[in-house]
């Protein structure tokens, strides 16, 4: 057992902080004890060793109102690595100083209020940018400012701990994970075409909007006149999938109104049979709530209970279209529904780890101040982040993803890649099937 002795100040968020790291990440018993007048963290090993992480920010507080936008820093604190020459550790808060004994060790960056900032998103509630669409940006992010957003600093935060505490004589195993793989996809169009007349607006579309008489003869030449959608390739995904051994989730909009952007009929009988084939051959039906229904309780709980009607397994998991997010309203929304895990928090406009993790973990209600019983499940990538946003070619792209997938790997963590089943047979997309392909394959 650990016993971490600190100041009596934000308890709660204290043991948050310890939660994920120690017992989450790491596996490690632990308890914590509040001592007035104590300072920083200490550590202590059943042998009697001390771990000191210096605290730069919690015990810093004048009262327990953190949440200001001056209590976001400027730039991280790079601590150089004690145990890896050449290496340095983000911090959030902190500063870079390491020191050791045989019996004690001191390690400046705080590592307890930089995992609680990087969880928590507390610099989205306390900083006003915003994107058009009402999201915060990667840019305005700190992970985004100092160039940290593509590693998953939880993680390493966790793996210097678990090296200064095997330094001072800590000898239980420490929790070991696989990597693994998690497919997702958000259905915004299940179909391309409705009607006959569908067909003819895409062409004319090609012709007198775009005036790509190319991308008109595509369509004429691969998929006018099939007569399967070209957006309908769930059966051929879940057979991909099914061969890796993976579980594909399929995220759906609820019943809303016409007005709203992607609208489709829920009880058609194409999508009905579609979620029915997909619960039936063992995939996941979730809940894609719409951008009018992140910010509004309402119409949130009335998309939901639509969906639920139709599908015939438990609906607890899902993401926010446009991957909405407020910080915490949105983690409370789901889970005052039942929701199970979100996977909204990645960047619509940069791939990389917007929680410093890769793989999911418990969130905390930074108001109520209360650790939630949803999950968080991170995404790491998504096709219109890399197409779109990024601006990548295919090949670019690949590289890219492979680079985050040996941070992921490195880490045992779960790699969640969001790709569109209409970002498959269309004419923007038609060179970036080989990237998800080649992707999962590896």
């Amino acid at each position: 057992m650990i016993t971490i002795i600190t100041t009596p100040a934000f308890q709660a968020e204290k043991s948050y902080a310890c939660a994920v790291l120690l017992g989450e990440l790491l596996g490690v018993p632990w308890e914590i004890r509040f001592q007035p007048g104590a300072e920083h963290y200490r550590l202590m090993l059943p042998n009697g060793a001390t771990l000191i992480v210096e605290d730069h920010f919690f015990g810093k507080q004048p009262d327990e109102t953190y949440l200001h936008a001056a209590n976001v820093p400027d730039a991280a604190v790079l601590l150089a690595h004690p145990f890896d020459p050449g290496a340095d550790v983000a911090g959030v808060h902190g500063r870079d100083f390491f020191s050791q004994t045989d019996r004690e060790m001191t390690c400046g960056a705080d590592l307890f209020a930089s995992t609680f900032f990087m969880l928590t998103r507390w610099e989205e509630y306390v900083r006003p940018e915003r994107d058009v669409h009402g999201r915060f940006p990667a840019a305005a992010a700190l992970a985004g400012r100092a160039g940290f957003l593509g590693r998953p600093v939880v993680h390493e935060y966790a793996d210097l701990l678990w090296q200064m505490l095997v330094r001072l004589g800590w000898t239980q195993p420490r929790k070991t994970t696989t990597a693994r793989l998690h497919l997702s996809c958000d259905v915004d169009h299940p179909r391309l075409w409705w009607s006959p007349a569908d067909r003819l607006r895409t062409l004319g579309g090609s012709f007198f909007q775009r005036k790509q008489p190319r991308e008109a003869a595509w369509w004429l030449q691969n998929h006018f006149f099939s007569p399967r959608d070209p957006y309908d390739i769930f059966e051929a995904w879940m057979d991909f999938s099914e061969k890796k051994g993976l579980v594909a989730h399929f995220n759906f909009l609820g019943d809303r109104s016409e007005t709203f952007d992607c609208y489709y009929p829920l009880g058609h009988p194409f999508v009905r049979n579609l979620i029915r084939r997909i619960s039936e051959r063992g995939h996941i039906a979730g809940f894609h709530p719409s951008r009018e229904a992140h910010a509004d309780g309402a119409i949130f709980r009335r998309e939901l209970e639509s969906l639920r009607r139709i599908v015939p397994q438990p609906v607890t998991t899902g993401r926010q279209h446009y991957l909405c997010f407020s910080a915490p309203d949105t983690w409370q929304r789901w889970a005052d529904a039942g929701m199970t895990w979100d996977s909204t928090l990645g960047y619509p406009e940069a791939e990389g780890f917007r929680c410093g993790m890769c793989q999911d973990f418990p969130v905390f209600n930074i108001l109520t101040r209360q650790i939630l019983t949803l999950r968080e499940k991170p995404l790491i990538a998504m096709d219109v982040t890399l197409a779109r946003y990024r601006a990548y070619s295919p090949n670019e792209a690949l590289e890219h993803l492979l680079g985050l997938r040996r941070q992921v790997e490195k880490h045992g963590g779960e790699f969640v890649l969001l790709w569109h089943n209409s970002s498959w047979n269309d004419y923007f997309w038609k060179d970036w099937r080989p990237v998800y392909e080649t992707f999962v394959s590896k």
